[in-house]
């Protein structure tokens, strides 16, 4: 027995031992493999660094070309077209044009205050202004700190030659030596240091991650000796020269240490700007890297350990696994196998850290319910489980989670709150989503809305945010196949629609609804009807118009109590007008398509109507388009039963919605109401006029009344009486009235 045991256990260390091994051949590949992988993105980054250099400064050398170019001709600077250059380009401080002999001849506007040192006599510039003398490339100078404008500049000089061949002066220019290192960012959060170096002096240009307090000590002084000692000595160890790379222009990567820490280098030699092209790193990010990437690797080797050292609780693994298919049933949808809604209470659930930013879309399938009614839920099921293999199957990039909220409704979890990566990402899913689904044999189309929010900018709770993402939603829904992003706005806009459906509770009761009539007069300027328009004024909110109020009654279910209050109120008080003044006009009232699909809207209108009858009273229902989608072979019984009851139908704001000649031809509608918007450019605007003309010519062609609603001003008016219109309605007739101003107009006519 105890041989056993030894044996088992000498078993067990040989097992560990052969791990542990293994496990130091892997750190120290692991490490290769980092270490390699760092001087080849260094590499690149010198490559990328270099041809940027060539790129910005031949930029800016065929701007002084340009110029001398101009000045060889004209002998003098263009003041006006440098202006334009150094607008287009804000790395670029000013011109100066200077004499052979060093001394300034003119400049640009901005640099005439300056007082420019004689080139060739002064000690900090007269080897650099030599040098542009004495080549025909641009020469790049030391960096230098210009005081008149507080700033440090890199300076350009390039010789100017006429046409005999001779150098007539050299035109000079500067770079804003700070905001051309922002221009650059390597994406190393400030790891990797990156440096443009003149071959001359081995003076630096333009160095990165270097803060303003230090270019003093930076620009004014080369490039110490000892540091260029340790690369020549690096560079012998590869028998290499710096003259082997001015030749060759290769890279070459070098490593060296700096205090305590190893550091690595790739320089370049540029041979089109004579500069030393030169990428630092230290080993803190590969250290970094390496201690992350060899940690699991430690786990894993621990692990291993205790499964051989703990074999013998199988038992208690067995159990582990029955947990964990518990667990996942807990957390997972069984339709479609996507996490289900309580996962978001998961307090393990990373997107719970608010270290992590992330991304929630909240998915709302449109016109599913029609699908589960109309063809049972198995079809559903199966679109659903289609419409969840879409989904994972975006999730591939980006990287994220997708949950089943409810019944057609999802959330997608993204790990990125990159705006642009989130809407692409949207439209992506909406258009996948959009797609034809088949079950058995019958074809369906759906598409969804989305609306979005982001952690931690919008919100950091769970809730919250879902909360966020379902009002952004319902925005999306309004238009559906869509997707909104929640902003500040919208949560402005919530607030502001919850505290308008709280005082709309109690908006009937205070007294706050009122109505105000417009006319609506014929050609011989004769009243024949006024249209009812409900206001509302709060005590707290102020005046709130129609077209935000009546939605929010709507949707919060208040449309039937207002609809029939502001019905009551219109025909009673209209009635009564008509019998004081014994005259007969038709009311039109206004009914919502959410108001007019109720199911006893017929039955209040008609009750109603039998409240107030008078051989005066004539009443026109005015409707829009949209009322028409999906809902046009429920609502023609009721309009043939309007009709019995002399009730006239109007179709408001024709041309802006979803009309078609079918339509009109099937329902009965009485009157055409030309929107506003036809109207508003009639006088200046043919297509508008044609438009217009041709409404009214349609109109009477299928024996329906045409009134234009908005007319402004007589032109517009007689426009439209030429063109066959039968009513008008807008300011240049009347504004709208209160009843005592109605009574008035009446009595004025």
């Amino acid at each position: 027995m105890n041989t056993l045991m030894k044996k088992i256990w000498l078993l067990f260390y040989f097992l560990a031992f052969s791990g542990f091994c293994t496990l130091l051949t892997s750190v120290y590949l692991k490490h290769d493999e980092l270490e390699n992988r760092l001087q080849t993105e260094q590499r690149y980054v010198t490559q990328l660094f270099s041809s940027y250099i060539s790129s910005a400064f031949f930029q800016f050398e065929t701007m002084l070309d340009l110029i001398s170019y101009e000045y060889s001709f004209q002998q003098s600077l263009k003041i006006r077209a440098i202006d334009d250059i150094l607008a287009r380009s804000p790395l670029l401080i000013g011109f100066a044009l200077f004499n052979t002999d060093g001394t300034l001849q003119s400049s640009s506007r901005n640099l005439q205050k300056v007082n420019f040192p004689n080139l060739l006599t002064n000690n900090k510039t007269k080897q650099w202004f030599q040098q542009a003398l004495q080549q025909n490339r641009m020469t790049i100078g030391g960096p230098y700190y210009l005081n008149s404008l507080k700033k440090w500049v890199v300076p350009i000089r390039k010789r100017i030659i006429n046409s005999e061949g001779s150098v007539v002066g050299v035109i000079a220019s500067g770079l804003d030596l700070q905001a051309l290192s922002m221009q650059w960012t390597d994406g190393s959060n400030g790891q990797r240091t990156l440096q443009a170096i003149t071959d001359n002096g081995f003076f630096r240009i333009l160095r990165t991650n270097t803060p303003l307090n230090k270019y003093e000590k930076i620009y004014n002084t080369p490039i110490e000796e000892q540091i260029t000692k340790k690369i020549k000595q690096q560079l012998a160890l590869k028998k290499l020269t710096f003259d082997d790379l001015r030749k060759s222009e290769k890279s070459v990567q070098l490593q060296f240490t700096q205090g305590d820490q190893k550091r690595y280098s790739t320089i370049l030699y540029n041979a089109k700007q004579q500069l030393w092209i030169s990428v630092i790193e230290s080993n803190y990010s590969l250290q970094q890297n390496f201690i992350a990437q060899i940690t699991p690797y430690f786990i894993f080797y621990l692990i291993f350990l205790m499964i051989i050292f703990f074999l013998f609780k199988w038992i208690v693994h067995i159990e582990q696994n029955k947990i964990a298919e518990l667990t996942y049933r807990a957390e997972h949808d069984l339709l479609t196998g996507l996490y289900n809604r309580t996962i978001l209470k998961n307090r393990d659930l990373k997107y719970h850290k608010k270290s992590q930013p992330f991304s929630l879309l909240y998915i709302d399938l449109d016109h599913f319910k029609g699908i589960n009614d109309s063809y049972g839920y198995s079809y559903g099921d199966s679109i659903l489980v289609e419409v969840s293999k879409r989904i994972k199957r975006t999730l591939i990039a980006p990287n994220g989670t997708a949950i089943r909220l409810s019944a057609d409704e999802f959330i997608v979890l993204i790990d990125s709150t990159d705006r642009v990566l989130i809407e692409e990402y949207s439209n992506t899913l909406l258009v996948e989503i959009a797609k034809p689904y088949i079950v058995n044999n019958n074809d369906f189309k759906i598409s969804a809305s989305i609306g979005i929010t982001q952690s931690p900018k919008d919100a950091t709770g769970m809730e919250t945010l879902i909360s966020y993402a379902n009002n952004s939603m319902l925005i999306a829904k309004k238009t559906k196949n869509n997707c909104v992003f929640f902003s500040e706005k919208i949560h402005q806009q919530l607030i502001k629609n919850i505290e308008i459906e709280q005082a709309l509770h109690s908006a009937i009761s205070k007294g706050e609804i009122s109505l105000v009539y417009q006319p609506q007069l014929d050609n011989q300027h004769q009243l024949c009807g006024v249209e009812a328009l409900v206001r509302w004024n709060n005590e707290s909110l102020g005046f709130i118009p129609p077209n935000q109020f009546i939605p929010i009654a709507e949707d919060s279910g208040l449309m039937p109590e207002l609809g029939a209050y502001i019905m009551n109120r219109a025909m009673s008080e209209i009635s009564k007008l008509q019998y004081k003044k014994e005259k007969a006009f038709q009311l039109s009232i206004n009914v919502s398509a959410k108001q007019f699909v109720q199911l006893n809207f017929f039955e209040a209108l008609i009750d109603c109507l039998t409240c107030y009858k008078s051989p005066y009273l004539k009443i026109t229902i005015e409707i829009t388009e949209s009322l028409f989608i999906d809902n046009i072979e429920r609502l023609l019984p009721i309009f043939q039963k309007m009709k019995d009851e002399n009730i006239s139908l109007s179709l408001d704001d024709f041309g802006t919605g979803y009309s078609s000649l079918s339509m009109l031809r099937n329902v009965p509608i009485d009157e055409l109401k030309i929107d506003k918007s036809f109207v508003d450019h009639i006088v200046n605007n043919k297509s508008d006029r044609a438009m217009a003309a041709s409404i009214i010519t349609m109109g009477k062609n299928l024996g329906m009344t045409v009134l234009a609603e908005g007319v402004e001003d007589k032109q517009q008016a007689e426009i439209l009486q030429a063109a066959g219109c039968d009513l008008y309605q807008g300011y240049y007739f009347s504004k709208p009235l209160n009843l005592a101003d109605l009574e008035g107009f009446i009595d004025s006519l």
